[in-house]
């Protein structure tokens, strides 16, 4: 039987993938049929996704903001076929306010952090093998004070498209995804206030509801299983305009 549109016997490694858009990836990779590395920093949580996804998968703790700990962890992890970058971070404040060392603390982790991963990932990755990252629609759809992480997700889109070339035959592109429904944006509202911000996407969006990790999930099995993408920026945002 042919393992076409299938991920058996694939190994995939995913930051942050203890919970949201990276927990997600890892389950939908699973029932593709493969394996699942996930990476984070808390151990509990971790912990817990894997007791949730079962034999298929093994964790690492892993700051990605650390290169030393990061060439480390590949070279344990030794040879895959994908990589997927979810860790995740946001940040508000307008320029001339906001502190330098928390815009360099936000680059160390969702720009550096993609960059030391895809650099040690790199030489580990087999044949057939791609890497995906995750970018952010502020970059081309800009709002006030999100200027540090506007100007990282446009950083990830000339990355990818550079080492697509680079990196060839490894395939690599980037997610962009919209206002997705995950617990990073929930931390930062309460219950009455999730409701009605997610509603109140819901009546912006053509789809009618706003993005959940499954849907940016089900994107990165896609760009794994399709072998003629590379370079790309693909847009999961619901036709947000």
């Amino acid at each position: 039987m042919s393992n076409a549109g299938t991920l058996a016997s694939k190994r995939v490694v995913i930051t942050g993938g203890g919970s949201g858009i990276g927990l997600a990836t890892a389950e939908q990779v699973i029932k593709a049929g493969g394996e699942v590395v996930i990476l984070g920093r808390s151990r509990e949580r971790l912990d817990a996704a894997c007791a949730a996804l079962g034999k298929s998968s093994r964790a690492m703790v892993l700051d990605v903001t650390n290169e030393t700990d990061v060439e480390q962890c590949f070279d344990q992890i030794g040879a895959f076929d994908h990589l997927v970058t979810a860790a995740a971070g946001t940040l508000r404040g307008n320029l001339t306010t906001l502190e330098t060392k928390s815009a360099r603390a936000l680059f160390e982790s969702k720009f550096w952090g993609q960059h030391h991963c895809a650099k040690y990932a790199a030489p580990r990755l087999l044949r057939g093998g791609s890497m995906t990252f995750l970018g952010g629609w502020i970059s081309r759809k800009p709002m006030r004070g999100l200027s540090t992480l506007a100007a990282i997700d446009g950083a990830m889109e000339s990355l990818t498209r550079v080492l697509a070339l680079e990196l060839a035959p490894i395939r690599v592109n980037v997610i962009v995804p919209g206002q997705i429904d995950t617990p990073l944006w929930r931390a930062r509202l309460s219950k009455e206030e999730q409701n009605g911000y997610f509603a109140k996407i819901a009546t912006q969006l053509p789809v009618g509801r706003a993005g959940r990790a499954q849907d940016i999930a089900d994107a990165a099995v896609f760009l794994m299983l399709n072998g003629f993408t590379t370079g790309s920026v693909l847009d999961v945002d619901g036709g947000q305009n």
